[in-house]
């Protein structure tokens, strides 16, 4: 995101007095921009959450995070050999950052950063999670976020603890994994491991917009960017879809704006078809993308595993 970019946004943020609650995140690494630090200092009289591998925190970026951040987010998807797979590098490398963290928030006498690990569950880092536990009350990490996998190709979809109906199997993991979290002081959140019928947008709940590192503003993470993505064995297509970009029209403006209040009112009630467990799923076409669906909304929502709580990111 460049700096002018930047700018304007924290600008228009410091004009809203109604934000309350800011995530510095996404899909790339944002403790690599070279505004970070400022960026965060910008941001001290919000709640601020910053989410990041742990990889890239030099000395400087340690010292902004305790003192202006209030959750730090790292992604732990593994022990050692997992770990290294999916990242490319040591876990060791991470959890000395944690460590020099704390070492930190220490002699600042400062308690208010609120440390969380994120896990992204699949088949192949499941035996994990006791030892991620296990690490996190080591650390002073005081919640462990554990999310599905969210498959990008028919091949990942194999990786799936998830299920469309009955799940026994991982109903009694997830007893294991409470359980085991609990003896060891640690709040764990879990994803559902099968599809329910309650379905509920924390984005638009929680009254959230998405801006990309084009200045876009996007209604969630899913809608952000453009994608494939695999629903219960169906390869989908999804398209960006975006309401407007701040160097266009200010925040408030794209917020109020009568296509953006009508898409809200429409996840928030609900008036999108269930594409998940539609009994003609398998021949309808509209499943295909999220161009549209057969409520004549666009984009399409009824296919989303974040509203079933299967995908969860903080």
């Amino acid at each position: 995101m460049p700096k002018l970019m930047v700018e304007t946004i924290l600008n228009q943020i410091e004009g809203i007095e109604s934000i309350e609650e800011i995530v510095v995140g996404g899909i790339g690494e944002p403790s690599i921009h070279p505004q970070i630090i400022e960026v965060l200092k910008r941001l001290k009289p919000y709640k601020v959450s910053l989410t990041t591998n742990g990889v890239s925190l030099t000395a400087p970026i340690r010292e902004a995070i305790v003192e202006h951040v209030d959750q730090l987010v790292i992604s732990i998807d593994g022990l050692a050999q997992n770990f290294y797979e999916i990242r490319g590098i040591h876990l060791e490398t991470v959890l000395e950052q944690v460590r020099l963290i704390n070492e930190l928030k220490k002699s600042k006498l400062n308690d208010s950063l609120q440390l969380i690990f994120q896990m992204v569950l699949s088949e192949t880092n499941k035996e994990d999670v006791f030892g991620i536990i296990d690490l996190a009350s080591k650390y002073g990490v005081s919640q462990l976020i554990i999310s599905n996998i969210l498959p990008v190709s028919l091949e990942d979809s194999a990786l799936c603890l998830y299920a469309l109906e009955t799940n026994a199997y991982m109903n009694a993991y997830y007893n294991q994994i409470r359980t085991y979290a609990i003896g060891r002081g640690l709040a764990v959140r879990l994803s559902e491991n099968r599809l329910k019928t309650e379905r509920r947008c924390r984005f638009v709940d929680n009254d959230t917009l998405v801006i990309n590192a084009r200045g876009d503003i996007a209604p969630c993470y899913r809608f952000a960017h453009s994608g494939t993505e695999v629903v219960f064995g169906r390869l989908k297509t999804i398209q960006a879809h975006t309401f407007g970009n701040v160097l266009e029209a200010g925040l408030e403006k794209i917020w109020h704006s009568k296509a953006y209040t009508d898409y809200r009112h429409m996840v928030y009630n609900n008036h999108y078809p269930s594409c998940t467990d539609c009994d003609l799923v398998d021949g309808c076409d509209m499943v295909n993308d999220t161009y549209g669906d057969c409520y004549g909304n666009a984009p399409s929502c009824g296919d989303c595993l974040w509203v079933r709580n299967l995908v969860y990111c903080i």
